[in-house]
């Protein structure tokens, strides 16, 4: 999960994935080692059985991969850049074609899905799940202004329309490690864009799930992908040279977490997130041997400033608070302080005080940054800050500002870190058993 190189958020559940592994020595130097909140979860669709994915070449996905794009929509427009073919949800009873890119609209029709191409033609409603499957590799489908590989299923629920996009882990990884680490990464950074390829596929892996419709979302909640309009040559190159490789702690395949960059010293996870410690998502230093210098330090938001005046923190407060602490519906009143609640072992605060004319209030851990958000709704970059409030004459809080460093969760790799790391000739094995101590890297089959 990154928005203009911006801070990715993950599941909080640190589980790793029992999976068919077979460790592995790269041909590359191996060092020593060293959610989510804020996003709309959307309703969930009924688990309803789902053709095998399949394609006129192979015949089947290598290791397919569903990632919710859209949910609750009245009506779907699915077009493609040559032949596909419309099917019923065995995948296999032809329902429709369309010829040189032609759009066709799914709309809920009672308890199934009526089906209108672009001239006009409509099948005869069906229950659904509907697939929309290319007739070769080279075609690819399109929904909502974005083209996509693989197949795209359209599901019936009591809340509107549900679109899925079914297709091989690594073509997924191909729309979503650009987003990543960035999309103007060059070749003498391909060690940090293989790095985020092999976490990012390790994450995608702890995430498959048959008991649900589908794996993961296509936002920051998961990890942001932009379908195929997102490739670039760089980041292909980089999941290539890598394919099938994933992140193992005793033999298993763990979600690997990653954020823009941790100011200076990454997280545990127990200092950021509700959930239990694991031996390698530790406190890592990202500072330079030998200087007073950080690998991430040429992070845009390496250091940030956010100031608050009454009114916008009142609005803040008001329109957050709580849904990450005690507080009432309504307005939490006039703020008198905003303190401290400690601080983490990485220097991070463990959690934020804001006493007001109706109470006290707490709130820890990431979710200070849901809390603070600005005006247009971004997230705090960090929790690694310091807070300097002034109060007027009654006693309340007239200007608030944060000055902090680092952007996002702060656990596991530090994205720009990496990129330092593999300008300074790091290989993306040794990058990544520094962000994740203890670990090593396997083929999973």
């Amino acid at each position: 999960m990154m928005r203009h190189f911006g801070m990715p958020m993950f599941s909080l559940a640190l589980v790793a994935c029992a999976a068919s592994i077979t460790p592995m020595t790269p041909n590359v130097p191996v060092a020593a080692p060293e959610a989510s909140a804020g996003g709309t979860v959307p309703p969930t669709a009924p688990a309803t059985p789902l053709p095998a994915p399949g394609n006129a070449r192979s015949g089947q996905l290598d290791q397919p991969v569903r990632i919710g794009l859209a949910f609750g929509q009245p009506s779907v427009r699915i077009g493609g850049s040559g032949n596909w073919n419309l099917y019923d949800r065995t995948g296999e009873r032809l329902i429709g074609r369309s010829r040189g890119g032609d759009v066709w609209t799914v709309e809920s029709d009672g308890d199934g899905l009526r089906l209108t191409s672009v001239d006009g033609e409509t099948p005869p409603t069906i229950t659904g799940p509907l697939v929309a499957r290319p007739e070769d590799d080279n075609t690819l489908l399109s929904y909502g202004g974005k083209r996509y590989r693989g197949e795209l299923l359209v599901m019936r629920t009591d809340s509107g329309l549900t679109v899925i996009n079914r297709l091989s882990v690594e073509s997924y990884l191909r729309g979503v490690v650009p987003l990543e680490i960035g999309t103007d990464r060059n070749r003498t950074e391909e060690a940090a864009v293989e790095a985020q390829a092999v976490a990012a596929r390790s994450y995608t892996y702890t995430r498959l799930d048959d008991r649900r419709p589908y794996d993961m979302l296509a936002t920051v909640i998961d990890q942001v992908y932009g379908g195929a309009d997102a490739e670039r040559p760089v980041a292909d190159a980089a999941i290539l040279a890598t394919r099938d490789l994933v992140l193992l702690y005793n033999g298993k395949v763990i979600n690997a977490p990653y954020h823009a960059n941790s100011g200076g010293r990454t997280a545990a996870a127990s200092e950021v997130w509700r959930s239990a410690d694991e031996p390698y998502l530790v406190s890592v230093s990202d500072q330079i041997p030998g200087t007073d210098h950080f690998y991430c330090e040429e992070s845009p938001k390496f250091r940030w400033t956010r100031t608050f005046d009454a009114a916008a923190l009142s609005a803040t407060l008001d329109r957050y608070l709580r849904k990450y602490s005690n507080a009432p519906s309504g307005s939490v009143g006039a703020v008198r302080s905003v303190s401290e609640g400690g601080r983490t072992p990485s220097g991070r605060l463990a959690s934020i005080i804001f006493d007001t004319d109706r109470g006290r209030y707490s709130v820890r851990g990431n979710d200070i940054r849901f809390v603070l958000r600005s005006a247009g709704g971004d997230v705090l970059p960090s929790t690694m800050f310091t807070i300097d409030a002034s109060t007027d004459g009654a006693g309340h809080v007239s200007r608030l500002t944060l000055s902090g460093t680092g952007n996002g969760h702060g656990v596991g790799m530090d994205q720009w870190g990496a990129i330092a790391r593999a300008r300074a000739g790091q290989d993306y094995v040794t990058i990544l058993r520094t962000y994740y101590p203890g670990t090593m890297v396997g083929r999973i089959s």
